[in-house]
């Protein structure tokens, strides 16, 4: 099990971690040695959307899983850890009776997400259910049969980096801190300048946006 520690800022107590698309590489590649050492087949991989999405294909290709699904189940708010009700936003477009399933998404934070899919695909007649992630948080309800990495800090995925700008700096500004600081703090996590740069200008320039960044 690797440790993933993250950037903390005194100012919101959160540790923010942001692997790169090499490293989710590198991840995806140690969870697949990991299933595989176990000897385990599956009938079909299904993940969670949206999180789950770009790295399942990575994980069927690996796994040589050819049938793969998606469901949606929706949980947060907009970055924001408070959390709902799980609730069905897409359901399994196929049967899955009788299948043997690997049910994965990119992290178990809550835990909630994945027990509300685990117990879909029950009652939907799967033979058997064992789950897998790639980050693991130690409060999750549910602890991954297997995973990669365990974090405390909110892990800022490379396929989210717009949204994880807009809206975590959004929050950052609503809460006093200053449009120099923020790009400071999304440069330290690791993000790209000039990602960071173009984004924070749309919000800037964007007349309804809930919390405008002004320099």
């Amino acid at each position: 099990m690797i440790i993933c520690k993250g950037i903390l800022f005194n100012h919101d107590k959160i540790a923010y971690f942001a692997p790169s698309w090499e490293e989710m590489g590198e991840y995806c590649f140690a969870l697949a040695k990991k299933i595989l050492a176990s000897g385990q087949k599956f009938d079909r991989l299904v993940t969670l959307a949206k999180g789950g999405w770009t790295w399942s294909r990575s994980m069927s290709d690996l796994l040589n899983i050819e049938e793969v699904a998606s469901i949606q189940v929706k949980l947060y708010g907009e970055f924001t850890c408070k959390q709902k009700e799980p609730v069905l936003i897409q359901a399994l477009p196929i049967s899955v009776k009788n299948e043997r399933i690997l049910l994965f998404d990119d992290v178990a934070d809550s835990g909630e997400s994945l027990l509300f899919a685990k117990n879909y695909l029950k009652m939907s007649g799967t033979k058997e259910i064992i789950t897998a992630t790639l980050f693991y948080k130690p409060w999750s309800k549910l602890k991954p049969d297997f995973f990669v990495c365990q974090t405390k800090a909110w892990v800022i995925f490379p396929h989210e980096i717009r949204e994880a700008i807009e809206n975590l700096g959004g929050r950052w500004r609503k809460a006093g801190i200053s449009y120099s600081e923020i790009v400071r703090r999304f440069k330290k996590i690791g993000l790209q300048e000039e990602q960071v740069e173009y984004f924070l200008k749309l919000k800037r320039q964007n007349p309804k946006s809930k919390t405008p960044l002004k320099a």
